[in-house]
């Protein structure tokens, strides 16, 4: 009974933007019942806020080992380790949430960003193509495909790519002409 209200009164103050004073509730709350894999997963969430991921990391830890086949929270933990930069970190949960849900085209994007950021292109468009399968009218699938694309020289993957966002987005359009040098006949004068 007193976690839950301790949980609650956690919820309150994140409501009202006590965040400080809402990790110090929650902490409180995995210290008398170290089950409860919401209270760690907003302690792994603020954490991660005041930019201490070594301390985020291992209560999302202690959250995924509670709930290990729940999608969002492994979605959620990749996500903040990508925000800092913990790309190697971030792939391993991203596979499961694949594995979890075969249909997150938000998991594939992200697989395919930090695959991109480790240099890793090849992987990376085999994952982004797939992100831009599942949500064909996600610009920023289409534009960091293109993006894996130029960084592997495969100007004409690269040039159908730009076509196929082009019906739809043309200001990443616009930014895809810039950053990749594609010339268009529509846009030249």
């Amino acid at each position: 009974m007193r976690t839950s209200l301790l949980y609650g009164w956690g919820q309150t103050l994140l409501f009202f933007g006590g965040n400080a004073a809402a990790l110090r509730a929650f902490q409180q709350v995995v210290a008398e019942d170290p089950t409860r894999h919401e209270a760690w997963t907003v302690i792994g969430f603020l954490q991660a806020q005041y930019g201490a991921i070594s301390e985020a990391i291992p209560a999302f830890d202690k959250a995924l080992a509670l709930r290990p086949h729940d999608v969002a929270l492994c979605f959620n933990a990749a996500f903040v380790l990508q925000k800092a930069g913990e790309h190697e970190r971030a792939i391993p949960l991203l596979r499961r949430t694949i594995e979890l849900d075969a249909k997150m085209d938000r998991a594939f994007y992200g697989l395919g960003l930090s695959l991109a950021h480790l240099g890793r292109y090849e992987e990376a468009i085999v994952q982004l193509r797939e992100a831009a399968r599942l949500q064909p009218f996600n610009p920023y699938a289409g534009y960091q495909l293109a993006a894996a694309l130029f960084k592997l020289g495969r100007r004409e993957e690269l040039h159908r790519e730009y076509e196929r966002v082009k019906q739809f987005d043309p200001k990443v359009c616009a930014l895809m002409r810039a950053d990749f040098g594609i010339q268009d006949p529509e846009f030249t004068r």
